[in-house]
């Protein structure tokens, strides 16, 4: 079995089996993995994979981002080929559970395109997207109509200055998209 990444539930605060602590150190094995954030039972916790663990967002970020990815490896190959995701930055990991959708979600996600420099995770991006892309590509998969205008008000933010042209790349990308 290769290795799956130490961004995992296996090591993810959010896990019950954790009891609150990150770190593969503080896994209790005889507490059944379940997601408190998403009220989601994890059958392989160190092969499961979320934008909300402490590696991607440091600051305890207790609103899903995004969805839910697995190692290929331990996905169920009836179950794989439902559920091949162009998304994943990374063929190894394909999604398994799609992210909550509510208005308080969608609200949270708003917020991090809307200030991305605020937003920074701790820098592991091996096999997935930091937070902000993550939450922007969830609000473009509901093809929510408030990300043009939230990007528009990225792009008008003194410390963006420097990024206007990928910027302006992405709402071109997200214009085609919400279009298509």
């Amino acid at each position: 079995m290769p290795n799956g990444g130490s961004d995992c539930c296996g090591t993810c605060w959010f896990n019950r089996s954790l009891e609150g602590r990150r770190g593969g150190s503080n896994f209790n094995r005889d507490i059944p993995s379940h997601c408190e954030i998403r009220d989601l039972d994890i059958p392989n916790p160190f092969y499961t994979y979320c934008a909300n663990h402490p590696y991607h967002r440091p600051g305890r970020d207790q609103i899903p981002i995004g969805p839910v990815f697995v190692h290929r490896d331990v996905m169920p190959k009836e179950t794989a080929a439902k559920h091949k995701d162009s998304s994943s930055s990374e063929p190894q990991r394909m999604r398994w559970h799609n992210s909550p959708d509510t208005e308080e979600i969608r609200q949270h996600l708003l917020g991090l395109v809307r200030l991305p420099a605020t937003h920074i995770d701790e820098g592991y991006h091996f096999h997935t997207h930091p937070s902000w892309t993550a939450a922007l590509l969830q609000l473009l998969e509901w093809r929510d109509e408030r990300l043009l205008p939230t990007l528009e008000e990225v792009s008008q933010h003194p410390s963006m200055v420097g990024h206007s042209a990928e910027i302006e790349e992405t709402m071109r990308l997200v214009r085609k998209r919400l279009e298509d």
